[in-house]
């Protein structure tokens, strides 16, 4: 299992946007070499391909070779330079539409990535090909054509010429709200999936730990925690500690000097010791969605508030971020986890004593800006009641309902600070009589379907 410093570099390299189109290269580069060198050491082998009939579309004198390869070099250029400015053209506008929380995800957009890779893969095996093609000592020495190299420059030529319209179709998708809404709603999904929250017990507000003095451990980078590695951070501790108490949690930002763990009982740490314990979190300049899932919140809420701003004024978008809030916040739920306060989890001998997630710091982040953004858009309030209401409806444990109405509630106050037309009101009144009613409600959990 990997570090989380060298997860975090894994990472980065494969959200980069070169990581891909370097390997194509890489494999240009190769198929330079190798086809010539098959064309050469079978000498056969060209009029044998050139008897198929696909062999008639193979240049058949050296000068045309050469002709063909460089009108093909250079349309390809130009499509690339087409390509790439697509590209560009669609993070502006995400990070001008939405938020530019999104131009990370933009770049590390695998389709974008094939395309521009297969681009600069036959670009550079025609480059190559140029060298061995067309040369004054072959015209002279009636060298035979590498028929085999020329025909998968033809093929890779056609290719290319084929992924643009499909290029340019999966660049207008990619700026779609409803296609970037569920996109990071389902990350966000699979991201709690792969939390553990059977091995957690909520401890609430109060701060945990031993009263006997501690070893507090601080900060020594600056940016934001990317991933805590549980296991090597137990692994790392030292003999004779029990207790472990994480005082960051993963999308934290450290500043040096700040607390960042304590351990019980008071012990000495060598540098090395203190090395093992910082390698346990990976920090970097930017917060991702791995084990981070209120980053993902947040550039949803981030979508919202952008297009409730008066520039926009896009009431739909805000609309649909919200339903996909709702379908991230019953998967929240379905954990069981109110997220109030400290969790503790026990690891053989140690206790661990980490910042808690779950249902209320959820709410807080999804729904705690956009009412106040929506003051004059009672369509987009009336809707954050109706997905509060149908969380509650199919939510059984009380303590779940109540945060789903006390949020709410913050949403109708939110509602009368701002002038709205009498028929407003009576809809945002009617929809949060309606939560509170499903609130005490038995909840309708939803019957197995069989398909």
């Amino acid at each position: 299992m990997l570090s989380p410093r060298l997860s975090k570099l894994w990472n980065s390299i494969k959200a980069s946007l070169w990581f891909q189109p370097v390997l194509f290269v890489t494999l240009g580069l190769v198929l330079g070499v190798v086809l010539p060198m098959l064309d050469r050491s079978w000498p056969s082998l060209g009029p044998g391909l050139r008897a198929q009939w696909w062999g008639d579309y193979v240049p058949s004198t050296p000068s045309t070779s050469r002709e063909v390869l460089l009108s093909m070099a250079a349309t390809l250029v130009t499509v690339m330079t087409v390509t790439a400015s697509m590209t560009m053209v669609a993070v502006q506008l995400a990070s001008t539409q939405y938020t530019p929380r999104l131009l990370g995800r933009f770049m590390a957009d695998h389709g974008t990535q094939r395309v521009l890779g297969t681009y600069l893969l036959t670009v550079v095996y025609l480059l190559l090909l140029l060298g061995l093609v067309g040369t004054q000592a072959e015209e002279q020495q009636s060298t035979p054509l590498p028929v085999l190299s020329l025909g998968v420059a033809l093929a890779l030529t056609l290719l290319c010429l084929l992924l643009l319209p499909h290029f340019l179709h999966h660049a207008a998708r990619s700026v779609e709200a409803s296609t970037l809404i569920v996109n990071i709603g389902r990350e966000i999904i699979q991201e709690l999936e792969r939390l553990d929250f059977k091995k957690t017990r909520e401890l609430g507000e109060a701060l945990p730990g031993p009263e006997q003095e501690a070893t507090v451990i601080t900060a020594r980078e600056t940016g934001y925690v990317q991933l805590v590695d549980h296991e090597r951070l137990l692994s790392a501790l030292p003999r004779g500690v029990h207790t472990v108490r994480l005082e960051v949690r993963t999308g934290d930002f450290l500043i040096p000097g700040l607390p960042l763990m304590a351990l019980w009982p008071r012990v000495a740490l060598s540098e090395q010791q203190q090395r093992r314990l910082h390698g346990a979190l990976a920090v970097g300049r930017t917060r991702t969605t791995q084990q981070d899932v209120l980053y993902g919140v947040r550039q949803l809420v981030d979508m919202a508030l952008k297009a409730l701003s008066p520039a926009i004024n896009d009431v739909t978008t805000a609309v649909m971020v919200i339903n996909e809030l709702g379908a991230v916040g019953r998967v929240v739920a379905s954990k069981g986890r109110l997220g109030q306060g400290w969790w503790m989890e026990w690891h053989q001998a140690v206790t661990l004593l980490r910042p808690g997630f779950g249902l209320v710091p959820f709410l807080q982040d999804a729904f705690g800006e956009i009412p106040l953004a929506a003051e004059a858009q009672p369509r987009v309030l009336v809707r954050i009641l109706e997905v509060l209401a149908e969380l509650a409806s199919v939510e059984p444990d009380t303590a779940m309902r109540g945060a789903l109405v006390q949020t709410g509630r913050a949403v109708y106050e939110a509602s009368r600070l701002a002038e709205q037309r009498e028929r407003d009101v009576r809809f945002i009144e009617e929809r949060w009589d309606q939560l509170r009613k499903k609130a005490t409600q038995p909840a309708t959990l939803p019957c197995e379907t069989v398909h």
